[in-house]
Order: structure tokens, then C-alpha cells, then sequence
């Protein structure tokens, strides 16, 4: 089953990216749980209704990715989410492949849900405008990630999603944006970016 992005969880990436655009920054993306459905019958893609912004600069702290990972995972069961993928923007603008981190985040999160995917922003094509998608999606197979062509099959609606995020990036909201980093600074720092959420709901 492919993932799909909602309008609120492509918005939050592409902030993320634009408030760190010298930085790596990556986060996780989180669906609704449903009912286990039996193997043989065919369902639709992965509703990725939300996503969780981690870290901007290194990437690869593993105790603080922990905090995190134990933190959000309690979150999600209180909302009955689940954890189904991992994004990244690499700071070489370039360069959107994944990396080692990348590859390590989401081999973990397969351990829960085993058709978690990566998606790689492309920070070189970030515009006000977003009116192409610029992200990348690897699924696991055959133990290797391999991309995916990103159609507008990728997006809950792809037209709603350009709209609220371009809105978004010119209002410059991506200066409210919390992600884990922040909130470790400050515990106030609400990384659920609740205000976003609104912003997002608001234009929807």
C-alpha cells in the first residue's frame, strides 16, 4: 500500500525545510490506525494525515532520537495514530537520495509497520509558489528503497495541498513551526505546531 499525503503533512515538510534552509531537518509522518484487514483483501493507500518534525543541523543523535521516538509514540497511541514514514531534506540541496540516517529511522519504524516509506524533499526546487511536488518517494523492496514516481496519486488532493502550502510559506509560518530540537530548548515548544494545524484547517 502506497502512502498518501494529506494536505497538513506535505505543508509541515516543506515549512520545516524552509525554516532551516541551510539545515538537514527530518521527521516522521503518521497515519490512522485501522483495524488489521486480512491479507487477501486489497485496500487503498496509506493516509499520511500528519507529520512530526524532528530535528534540523545533525540528524543523527540517537539519544535524543529516542526522547523522540518514545514521546511521539506515546502521542500517537493517545490519538490512535501510527507511525508509517520518515522524511529528510539533505543539506546538500542537491543531493536527495537517502541517507544512512534516513534508511536507519525507517528500517525502525518498518519494525511497527512494514510498508513504511521515506519521502526526500527536494530543497533545490522550494518555491513560494509549490506548484509542482517536490518530494521523492522510496518504498521497501526486495530489502533495497527504491523511488517511486510521485503523481498527484501521491497527495489526498494535490490542488489544496499547492494552495495551503504556497499560502503558507508567503505568510512566512514556517517561523512558528516547532520541531523536536525546539522543544528540547524550550518545553513550552509544542511540536504538534497546533497553530499551524489551524492555519492549515482554516485554508482547507
Amino acid at each position: 500500500m502506497p502512502i498518501q499525503l494529506t494536505s497538513q503533512a506535505y505543508c509541515k515538510m516543506l515549512l520545516h525545510t524552509a525554516k532551516y534552509p541551510h539545515c538537514a531537518v527530518n521527521g516522521l509522518l503518521v497515519a490512522e490506525k485501522t483495524k488489521e484487514k486480512k491479507k487477501d483483501s486489497h485496500s487503498g493507500p496509506v493516509l499520511c494525515v500528519d507529520c512530526v518534525p524532528l530535528f534540523h543541523g545533525t540528524l543523527a543523535l540517537a539519544p535524543m532520537l529516542e526522547v523522540a521516538l518514545t514521546l511521539i509514540d506515546t502521542w500517537c497511541k493517545e490519538n490512535n495514530y501510527i507511525i508509517v514514514g520518515y522524511y529528510q531534506a539533505n543539506e546538500q540541496t542537491k543531493d536527495s537520495r537517502p541517507n544512512q540516517v534516513a534508511q536507519k529511522v525507517a528500517a525502525r519504524i518498518s519494525e511497527n509497520f512494514s510498508e513504511a516509506a521515506i519521502v526526500m524533499v527536494d530543497s533545490s526546487r522550494l518555491t513560494m509558489s509549490c506548484f509542482e511536488p517536490i518530494v521523492f518517494i522510496y518504498d521497501h523492496h526486495e530489502n533495497k528503497w527504491k523511488i517511486r514516481e510521485v503523481t498527484m496519486d501521491a497527495f489526498e488532493d494535490w490542488s489544496e495541498a499547492q494552495k495551503i502550502t504556497s499560502a503558507l510559506l508567503v505568510g512566512r509560518s514556517y517561523e512558528n513551526l516547532i520541531d523536536f530540537d525546539n522543544h528540547l530548548d524550550d518545553l513550552r515548544n509544542d511540536w504538534t505546531n497546533p497553530t499551524i494545524n489551524k492555519s492549515v484547517l482554516d485554508l482547507c
